[in-house]
């Protein structure tokens, strides 16, 4: 068989191709990361969508995890020009009468509860207990377990039993975040304040039972959420350029359609146009369903396997986004004393109860056109203004909703329903009126899935966020450890453990499997 030859091929340059193929090519192996878009980055992606001049973060923005991701370190992406800014505000909701609740960074715990404080004593108190209790717990436990591979569920069950901390994260696991907030906290908007950190970047509901864990790990982590200064594509520039640094080479417009597999093992991809790459390692970072159906094909594999594949859960939510150009930034009606909502970097717009995330949720899972109106969202130019012309401001609002909708299509209420968001809004921010308004640009879930085909129907997370498919069961049990049933055959995408967002960790956990496998040394532990 003739082809470009390489020691690993790597379908997908998102974050995750692309840190595993910083890894791999600095531990000496020839490796090409390929590409079906023109640009590297999957979700890390900035675009001018609205008006020229004006960045949009089309999909990834609150990156929470930088501070603890190795591959920012080993791979030194501030040298090739990745920088982030962690904002004082951190996150706040603002309430219809002018109050707000605002949770500040770490350095500003005293702030947080004061801030808490206002709508419950108690619940402060309850907070600073959990930060005392559980930050150097998720720090010296939880992080690290992060960016390995997931043990069996008795090896957890048995490390956990040692200590008191360990027995009672035992009995959150057994618990919806739902359960824990409405257990430690007694007021609606600071439960829906942590609530809201979890559908992203988590890809986590409410009651998603057995995951109570992701409450702790919430109110000791949330204060570290950063920004890419520039936009986040900046992260995927300086990865990609980290990724030649290494001596790796990448194509892009070149969409894999095929695994090719001799005597059961993995020995190079066949592109769309017909071009074969031949290396004794391939990995995909595409979702599972892709990788095994259409990729690797099922008459390659055991019929018992083929179905767990099929079987496996696609995220049961999207999100509707609206990106807005705006003249002057929003301002939001505080009632004295209440003004730092004006700069806070998370916002939450109509989550003020848990019953409004149930009620959301329900219609979602319907499959109906949400009615009930409630955001994520942030103004990235409060703290970045090179993401619009001198004295002009961005802002999106991220909507959750279904990828299917009953009795229309998103194409035929798209610009009614950005229409009923933007009003939504101007309740908060008067300010917000089409006058202020030069420019608006809006993303369906189904513009998400076409544009970056590895989010099915619309979801970010490549597979569902529930108990059943995490840790030792994600994507399923037989991949968890990152190797398949075709020798040879990898995975290090989102579908991986730990999960989605910007966290790099699959990509860190297959480099670290396959050099053990190689039996080469793993040069970032000599540093």
């Amino acid at each position: 068989m003739e082809g470009a030859k390489y020691d690993a091929l790597i379908i997908g340059a998102g974050h995750n191709g692309m840190t595993l193929g910083c890894y791999l090519a600095k531990a000496g192996l020839k490796v090409c990361v390929m590409e079906r878009r023109l640009e590297a980055g999957g979700g890390l992606s900035t675009e001018e969508i609205s008006v020229p001049g004006f960045a949009h973060n089309l999909h990834s923005y609150f990156h929470d995890t930088i501070n603890i991701m190795p591959a920012y370190q080993d791979l030194e992406l501030e040298r090739f020009n990745a920088r982030y800014y962690r904002p004082p505000v951190q996150a706040g909701t603002i309430l219809p009468d002018g109050r707000s609740l605002c949770l500040y960074d770490s350095d500003n715990l005293d702030k947080t509860c004061a801030s808490i404080a206002r709508f419950s004593a108690h619940d402060a108190k309850k907070w600073r207990e959990v930060v005392e209790n559980y930050s150097e717990f998720c720090s010296t436990v939880i992080v690290p377990a992060l960016y390995s591979p997931p043990a069996p569920p008795s090896e957890q069950i048995v490390i956990m039993e040692g200590s008191a901390e360990g027995m009672e994260w035992l009995r959150l696991m057994r618990m919806s975040p739902l359960e824990v907030v409405n257990e430690w906290f007694e007021n609606d908007v600071v439960k829906a304040l942590v609530l809201h950190h979890l559908p992203f970047p988590r890809g986590i509901l409410p009651d998603y039972a057995g995951i109570g864990t992701v409450v702790p790990l919430v109110v000791s982590q949330v204060e570290h959420s950063q920004m890419a200064l520039g936009g986040s594509h900046m992260t995927a520039h300086a990865l990609w350029r980290a990724l030649l640094r290494a001596g790796a080479e990448t194509t892009s417009l070149t969409q894999v359609e095929r695994i090719l597999i001799e005597d059961g093992k993995a020995v190079g991809v066949r592109t769309a146009e017909g071009k074969n790459y031949l290396a004794p390692i391939v990995v995909s970072t595409v979702d599972v369903k892709q990788t095994f159906l259409k990729m690797v094909g099922e008459e390659n594999l055991e019929p018992g396997f083929v179905d767990k594949v099929k079987g496996f859960r696609l995220d049961e939510f999207s999100v509707f986004c609206v990106h807005l150009a705006l003249k002057e930034a929003p301002r939001f009606k505080a009632q004295a004393g209440f003004e730092d909502i004006n700069r806070a970097f998370r916002l939450n717009i109509g989550f003020d109860a848990p019953e409004d995330y149930t009620e959301l949720v329900s219609q979602v899972r319907l499959g109906k056109l949400p009615e009930k109106l409630a955001f994520i969202a942030s103004v990235p130019t409060w703290f970045d203004p090179s993401q619009a012309p001198e004295g002009y401001h961005t802002m999106f609002l991220w909507q959750l909703a279904p990828y299917r909708l009953k009795g229309a299509t998103w194409e035929e209420v798209n610009d009614e329903y950005a229409a009923r968001c933007v009003a939504k809004l101007r309740e908060y921010a008067p300010n917000v009126t089409p006058d202020n308004i030069m420019g608006m640009a809006t993303q369906t879930p189904v513009d998400i899935s076409n544009r970056i085909i590895n989010m099915a129907e619309g979801g970010v997370f490549m597979g569902r966020m529930n108990f059943a498919q995490l840790e030792h069961f994600r994507p399923l049990a037989e991949l968890a450890q990152f190797r398949t049933p075709i020798k040879g055959l990898y995975l290090a995408g989102a579908c991986m453990h730990p999960g989605g967002g910007i966290i790099a960790g699959p990509g860190v956990i297959a480099a670290d499997v396959i050099l053990d496998d190689l039996k080469r040394p793993k040069w970032w532990e000599a540093q």
